[in-house]
């Protein structure tokens, strides 16, 4: 099998062709051909089946509502009204098929707001955010309202919060009232019976509002911006990529601005706020002055800018980066975000929130599938509820997507091309996983591993589609890699290590009878501890070459492992009687009979080559041991393979080796083992 061969991220501009490449189905990690992307999903995406029928679920339901008359009327309509449309006026007409009447809207808010503050028994002001401020307002949106009381007697937005759920059970004006009390902002949800709009209301969280202003100035700038991200929105409620309980609109509106910082179309919203003073809300400074926004290029077209979003999509490697449109970049997320003055703006908000509440502020999701901070509000991911199925919907759309841009036919026919955006790209979607979708070989016996001319065979395109293009190749590729065969055995295993009382007790003592930090943890010195003893187990025990990769002291370390002796199996695990506290020393001495023995023997010689990687949590109470092979020897990884066999005697010498036998050999004011 070929190495997996990811395209470095410093030397590949984003935006470049997404029709060039394959993606990681789980992680959306680019690469240059479907064998590469395979094998990095088998390394690095321990299983994905439960992932991939979650996906099929989707496009079962994106099946039936692409078969719904409502959704062949709604093309039907589309097609009729671009075939009465003069040319260059393609997009007009969509955006005033599917924006909202502005003047419904405006009227239905403000009867709704007389409704409130006219309402003695409640003294509140009124505020709209969301798309009825930003202009972005499509048929189907709804009213999003903020209310900050005037009287101090309810203050509290609990109590305002029951006040007006009272008051809408007994309002004759609105209908469908519900209550959402346990979301991260509690909101009460109810439709305008006059208009049936939809309205939520939130009492606990002004912060929207500002974000709103500022999508509206920023718009209000320019029209070719403006048209932009209402087609990207009217694209993503089509396709289903924006939905409730997923990504929402604004988090596609924070990877527009990302992509227009990245291109030097927008400045950061850190450059924003220097010619400004700040405006301080809850330790949130929601300051900033658009006079640094140069206008959009002429010469470039909406049309152009919107290909220019979907191919600087597919061009992130969601896995390990974090979209900032404070920093207006794509960064990576564990330099930043984990690493103390990775990023001092994100760390002096947090303090200033602390401040402000009294309380420390929930930290950035930067566990999650999508990381995209909040324009202003830097501890806040507006990516943390996509899923992993939901991303690689996502993710298939968007590159669907580019790939229609590199398309000369649909190119030549803007018409054709929106159609096609909007409906044909699901359709062809669906149509190509209900038709094309290869059957997983069965398992071989043995878990043998397949070889690289057995995987090509099963996904690339073969004579027997002739008719295909180069263009519809790559597609395909992209296409079949989103199922991953089953019969592969795992490239990756991972053990997880806790602290146990026992440990903790036996290192209280020696952490009170030496001199050490004392703003260090215990946790910190049993990591250590930890990290030393299974570097000595590899290197003495094992006697495996190690050659340090990366590392961020004391909690990240991988090093390319090496080994050309067996010296891992038929060892003897138990200590004699009378020999307490000897355990590392009676095996150093098997090495050494093993290395005379077996050196030499071709049934003890072994070609091992693989990673292993030690990773701790922050807080260190917690070690994630992992190995993993090197391209060209995933056959080690098999049930009998020599990495496999290391790893778990590994596992198994390190759970009978007693914490306290390895803190006799450690030295806790140097964080490295005494010589034995």
């Amino acid at each position: 099998m070929l190495a997996p061969d990811r395209v470095p991220a410093e030397t590949r501009a984003p935006g470049d062709s997404a029709a060039d490449m394959v993606f990681c189905t789980v992680c959306a990690a680019p690469f240059q051909n479907v064998t590469d992307c395979l094998a990095h999903e088998l390394q690095k995406h321990k299983n994905t089946k439960n992932t991939q029928k979650k996906f099929r679920q989707k496009l079962s339901a994106l099946t039936k509502q692409l078969a719904s008359d409502q959704t062949q009327s709604e093309r039907s309509k589309l097609q009729e009204a671009l075939d009465k449309t003069s040319d260059g006026q393609y997009l007009e007409t969509i955006l005033n098929l599917y924006k909202a009447d502005s003047i419904r809207l405006n009227r239905t808010f403000s009867h709704v707001r007389n409704c409130f503050e006219r309402e003695e028994a409640l003294q509140v002001k009124v505020f709209p955010f969301g798309s009825l401020v930003t202009g972005l307002a499509l048929d189907d949106s709804d009213i999003d309202l903020y209310l900050e009381s005037t009287n101090d007697q309810l203050s509290c937005p609990k109590r305002l919060f029951n006040k007006v759920l009272r008051l809408l059970h007994r309002s004759i004006c609105f209908t469908d009232v519900t209550n959402i009390r346990h979301a991260r902002v509690p909101i009460i949800r109810c439709k305008h019976q006059l208009t049936g709009l939809h309205i939520d209301i939130n009492m606990s969280n002004p912060n929207s509002t500002y974000n709103s202003r500022f999508i509206r100035d920023l718009m209000s700038r320019e029209d070719k911006l403006h048209k932009l991200a209402l087609f990207l929105k009217i694209w993503g409620k089509k396709l289903k990529v924006v939905r409730m309980g997923g990504m929402n609109s604004y988090c596609l509106l924070s990877l527009l601005l990302v992509n227009l910082q990245v291109r030097n179309l927008l400045p950061s919203i850190k450059e924003l706020q220097t010619r400004t003073e700040p405006i301080n809300v809850n330790g949130v400074n929601y300051a900033y002055s658009l006079e640094l926004v140069p206008p959009l290029p002429a010469q470039m077209s909406t049309l152009e800018l919107i290909g220019d979003f979907f191919a600087f999509c597919t061009s992130i490697d969601f896995e390990t980066t974090l979209l900032s449109p404070f920093l207006g970049c794509a960064v990576d997320k564990v330099a930043t975000l984990a690493t103390p003055g990775g990023y001092p703006q994100y760390e002096e908000q947090l303090a200033a929130i602390q401040d402000a509440v009294g309380e420390a502020p929930e930290k950035f999701h930067m566990d999650r599938t999508v990381c995209v901070q909040d324009p202003f509000e830097l501890q806040r991911n507006v990516a943390r509820n996509i899923s992993q199925t939901d991303f690689l919907y996502i993710r298939q759309c968007m590159v669907m997507a580019a790939q229609a841009f590199k398309n000369p036919e649909l190119l030549a026919d803007p018409k054709k091309l929106y159609d096609y955006l909007l409906f044909g790209l699901a359709e062809k979607m669906v149509a190509e996983k209900s038709l094309h979708r290869p059957t997983p070989a069965k398992k071989s016996k043995g878990n043998a591993i397949p070889t690289e001319q057995q995987i090509e065979k099963v996904l690339v395109p073969t004579e027997q589609h002739p008719e295909m293009t180069e263009t519809e190749n790559v597609e395909d590729q992209s296409r079949v890699s989103w199922d991953v065969p089953t019969c592969l055995p795992e490239t990756k295993r991972t053990h997880l290590i806790f602290p146990s009382k026992n440990d903790l007790k036996s290192l209280h003592s020696v952490v009170l009878s030496e001199y050490i930090e004392h703003n260090r943890t215990i946790y910190y010195y049993w990591l250590l501890c930890y990290v030393d003893t299974i570097k000595n187990v590899l290197t003495e025990i094992f006697s495996l070459d190690l050659e340090l990769e990366e590392s961020n002291e004391p909690c990240y370390y991988k090093w390319l492992i090496r080994g050309t002796v067996d010296t891992w199996t038929g060892r003897v695990g138990k200590l004699l009687p009378g020999q307490p506290g000897q355990y590392f020393d009676i095996h150093k001495q098997q090495t050494v009979e093993m290395l005379k023995t077996r050196s030499g023997n071709p049934q003890q010689s072994v070609s091992l080559m693989g990673y292993f990687a030690m990773r701790a949590t922050e807080d260190y109470k917690k070690l994630e041991l992992c190995v993993e092979a090197c391209p060209g020897h995933y056959n080690e990884m098999q049930r009998l393979g020599s990495i496999t066999k290391l790893f778990k005697a590994l596992k198994d010498l390190l759970s009978k080796y007693t914490f306290q036998e390895k803190l006799l050999k450690w030295d806790i004011n140097s964080g490295r083992s005494v010589a034995t």
